[in-house]
């Protein structure tokens, strides 16, 4: 018989703030109770740190360099797994508030996709002329203060009267109102799960169902009832709203400065998202018994990369290939297996072969390959259409660099296109404090040639991106996909 199975993707997840990865608050119960019945991949690690290239792995099987998917103006080729699933006589849905699993590809092959996008640009009309100049006028000069902001909104209503730009206007002011008091919605994951529930009541079985979630991705707006569960009572919501004004680019950067209590309202915020999303998750495994599906699904909780809090001077998921944003939560609860952790290295690429396997009726775990590969062509590369559009201050050859890391049981090596060489011994040093690669020479050239073995040299990888000769490249984004990316800090 043919499992059902159930993947859930919390996106910018990262393994270090899962209560079942060892960390102090507890922020996952539900994903913790999976963990204790089916299998923790202790050690699992994506295959690139931002959600595009990850996806791309986890689709199609392939290493970043393989499949070509590797920033905004490419496309991920095939979805090998939902292609292979669709082929063994599944009904394959999906459920998803990111734009990258609604587009870019990965949608192609399901039998149905609902996209729960939730955006702040959203208003009551669409098409109102001083909507418009306000969104030009922010995207080109931005706003220096709130009262700005509200003066450009009058004046302009002032020459273009209209009762749609009025409406607009009053519902912009009125979201502002609530968020300015922590009344935030969630980022659209109650609405995907009430579809969820809706598309397993009518699937037939066997039925695959992908959800994807965006609440751990910043800015973190969790709703306002799990906020003081993690938040100091001594932190006012002023506080909360400008530790939410930080930009994890420019403080990468080093052009702005994010305070330690900033770092902590963060922290808190970040681990309230990821609490909430355990609830819903509960919530609807709790649907799914009811049902009478439950006891036949592989039910699998991963997440496609982490995000920084001021590690080497790193925010967001960007800059190096470190394991605060490459080593992810990893969970399946299958119908065989009772209780089991695996400790090996494991790589998230691993998922299209190892699910395509379980469709095939064997009832089996993923063994972990031992190692894994980490590809990530450049900070530019996720943050602007055209490479260094927005950042033409920035050195090229420190953040425009392809980097590579292989880690396995005992080392990690990250080697990127301008040689810099960095070794860590994972079994002592996870946090990655101690560089070896001085010490260990004959370790680094070791790992460099298991490297180009897999998936060439860094100066290959990065001639053949830069060159244009990477991925398959896409037509122009729309306008929505575009304010999407701008909301989530990708691109100007």
């Amino acid at each position: 018989m043919q499992p059902n199975i159930v993947f859930v993707l919390l996106d910018t997840a990262r393994a270090l703030n899962l209560s079942c990865y060892g960390y102090e608050r507890e922020t996952s119960p539900f994903i913790d109770s999976l963990a204790s019945d089916g299998v923790r991949y202790s050690r699992a690690f994506s295959n690139s740190i931002y959600s595009l290239p990850s996806y791309g792995s986890m689709f199609t099987g392939e290493y970043p360099s393989e499949h070509g998917a590797v920033d905004w103006n490419k496309r991920i080729p095939q979805n090998t797994l939902v292609e292979g699933l669709n082929d063994s006589g599944y009904e394959t849905h999906a459920v998803t508030t990111h734009l990258v699993s609604g587009d870019f590809g990965v949608a192609d092959a399901f039998d149905s996709v609902d996209a729960q996008f939730v955006s702040s640009r959203d208003l009551p009309f669409d098409d109102d002329p001083v909507a418009e100049r306000m969104a030009e006028k922010a995207n080109r000069d931005g706003f220096t203060s709130e009262r700005e902001k509200y003066t450009f909104f009058l004046k302009t209503v002032a020459r273009n009267p209209s009762p749609k730009s009025l409406v607009n206007g009053v519902a912009q002011f009125y979201r502002k109102l609530r968020k300015d008091h922590g009344f935030w919605q969630d980022d659209g994951a109650a609405a995907a799960l009430e579809s969820a529930r809706d598309i397993v009541r009518e699937a037939n079985d066997p039925f695959f169902l992908f959800a994807n979630f965006v609440e751990t991705h910043d800015p973190y707006r969790p709703p306002r009832g799990y906020i003081r569960e993690f938040m100091p009572e001594d932190v006012s919501f002023d506080e909360i709203r400008e530790a939410l004004d930080y930009s994890s680019v420019r403080a990468c950067f080093g052009l702005d400065e994010i305070t330690d209590r900033q770092r902590m309202i963060l922290q808190a915020l970040y681990d309230a998202e990821i609490r909430y999303l355990d609830d819903q998750l509960r919530e609807f495994d709790a649907f799914l018994r009811d049902e009478g599906v439950r006891e036949d699904t592989v039910f699998l909780v991963v997440s496609d990369h982490g995000d920084f809090f001021g590690k080497a001077g790193l925010w967001g998921h960007q800059g190096r290939v470190y394991n605060d944003v490459c080593h992810v939560p990893l969970v399946v609860d299958y119908p065989w297996v009772d209780g089991k952790m695996e400790s090996d290295v494991t790589e998230l690429r691993q998922l299209c072969s190892h699910l395509q396997t379980i469709a095939d009726g064997e009832k089996m775990t993923m063994e972990p390959n031992g190692e894994a590969i980490v590809e990530y062509y450049g900070m530019d590369t996720q943050l602007s259409y055209a490479p260094w559009e927005a950042f033409e201050d920035v050195s090229e050859s420190e953040w425009g660099s392809y980097q590579v890391a292989l880690v396995d049981d005992v080392y990690k090596l990250i080697w990127d296109a301008t040689d810099r060489v960095e070794l860590y011994g994972l079994q002592t040093d996870f946090g990655e404090e101690d560089n070896l690669s001085v010490d260990e020479s004959n370790v680094v050239d070791a790992y460099k040639e298991r490297i180009e073995a897999a998936v060439g040299t860094p100066h290959k990888n990065h001639d053949a991106y830069r060159s244009g000769g990477t991925g398959e490249s896409r037509t122009e984004q729309s306008k929505g996909v575009q304010n999407r990316l701008r909301e989530l800090g990708y691109i100007d």
